[in-house]
């Protein structure tokens, strides 16, 4: 434990060349999250924005008021069903949905020259800031495509800087797509870089990361890494060595992110052992400390007649490793509605049932009263739909006027 520890000091004492002279690098004297807004007061009811959602927002945007009423339209509908905190895409891709010096600008939201067609983040923040809504920056800090494809790849940025190192453990390329190597240092201080630069510019309220960390379990993927760790006295296994490295990187964000006053939240996927096993994501760590997350949001896009992965046990999982904490809220899969779950074996139909949301919602708010909830995805929500989405919709906000009498916006 004492190696761990040690480990994890070094790691974040390299950081400190580029970070903050405020940045705390003892563990001990890391900032604690306080309360500072509404979104600390009250249960937090949040949806999530991703890439695609974004991309059909700028399409039918002729010019940047158009832009901002499409938003707001968004917004307001998002806020009919209590939400109180979006979770809006701003790096999917080492790209930038927003003003950068450091990343390319994203094909999502690039006009037909490469340019950026408009300032997403900015649009989106003066947005919420009128409406009353948080606002945090989702970013994916190690994934560069999701296919094993390096033609992607911009010149001038630090991506290519990978892609031509010699170092051709830098980016690993895998079926499920193009990745930073997180036992890379320079990655690591890529990637925190680029969050200094989004909290330096944009008055934001937190920085959030989803579920991709380690891309497999392959030993060669970071084989040289873990030799020359080895080699200079190191003693964990690989396993560990992994998630050191994740750890590292999720307390230097976290210490980072509260020096600005802002909240560090991570979706991790819904079984905690495979979080820990095959991802390196130690969110039982992550969970118990204060150190690393002031929210852990995990994905438990499942039904509650799910044969696999029941979502009421499912969910106790993670109560029990948080507690009925305000540190807990749960990921909900509104885009399953009216669709077959052939992973749910016997319980693949029940989605067709257009209630599976407003009945876990009553679960949650029923037995844990703390714990918020994720909305995936938010267009499920502000757009129409067909009649089926109509009747899921209904069934939820019957749900949230039962469990949440008061406005929490």
């Amino acid at each position: 434990m004492k190696k761990i520890i040690s480990l994890c000091l070094a790691l974040v004492l390299l950081f400190s060349s580029c970070a903050d002279s405020s940045e705390v690098n003892d563990k001990t004297t890391l900032p604690e999250h306080t309360p500072n807004s509404k979104t600390d007061s009250k249960k937090i009811v949040a949806a999530w924005l991703y890439y695609n959602e974004i991309e059909d927002l700028v399409k039918k945007s002729n010019s940047e008021s158009e832009f901002i009423a499409n938003i707001e339209n968004a917004v307001d509908k998002l806020t009919d069903f209590s939400v109180n905190t979006l979770i809006l895409h701003i790096r999917a891709f080492d790209d930038a949905f927003y003003e950068s010096k450091i990343f390319p600008v994203s094909k999502y939201c690039a006009d037909s020259d490469g340019a950026l067609k408009f300032d997403v983040l900015k649009c989106f923040i003066g947005v919420c800031r009128k409406k009353g809504v948080k606002i945090w920056g989702w970013i994916n800090p190690y994934r560069i495509n999701k296919e094993d494809d390096v033609s992607v790849i911009k010149k001038g940025f630090f991506q290519y800087k990978a892609l031509s190192s010699d170092n051709k453990e830098m980016l690993i390329r895998s079926p499920n797509g193009v990745y930073f190597n997180p036992a890379d240092e320079q990655v690591k201080r890529h990637i925190i870089e680029g969050i200094r630069e989004v909290l330096e510019n944009y008055d934001i309220d937190g920085i959030h990361f989803d579920d991709y960390f380690y891309p497999g379990t392959d030993s060669g993927i970071d084989r040289d890494y873990y030799e020359k760790y080895k080699s200079e006295g190191g003693s964990l296994p690989l396993a560990d060595f992994r998630r050191e490295n994740v750890n590292s990187l999720i307390f230097s964000v976290c210490t980072l992110v509260r020096n600005y006053g802002k909240v560090f939240s991570i979706s991790p996927i819904s079984n905690i052992e495979q979080n820990v096993n095959s991802y390196y994501a130690d969110v039982k760590l992550w969970a118990k400390s204060d150190s690393y997350v002031d929210y852990i949001i995990p994905q438990i896009y499942f039904g509650l007649e799910n044969a696999v992965q029941p979502f009421a046990q499912t969910l106790k999982k993670w109560v029990d490793l948080t507690g009925d904490s305000e540190k807990l809220l749960i990921g909900l899969a509104v885009y399953k509605s009216g669709t077959a779950d052939t992973y749910a074996k016997e319980g693949k139909n029940e989605w067709k049932n257009r209630d599976v949301i407003s009945k876990e919602i009553d679960l949650i708010c029923e037995n844990y009263k703390n714990v918020g909830f994720v909305f995936y995805s938010a267009s499920f929500l502000y757009n129409d739909g067909d009649e089926g989405l109509k009747l899921e919709k209904s069934n939820i906000l019957n749900a949230l006027e039962r469990r949440l009498p008061v406005s929490v916006t």
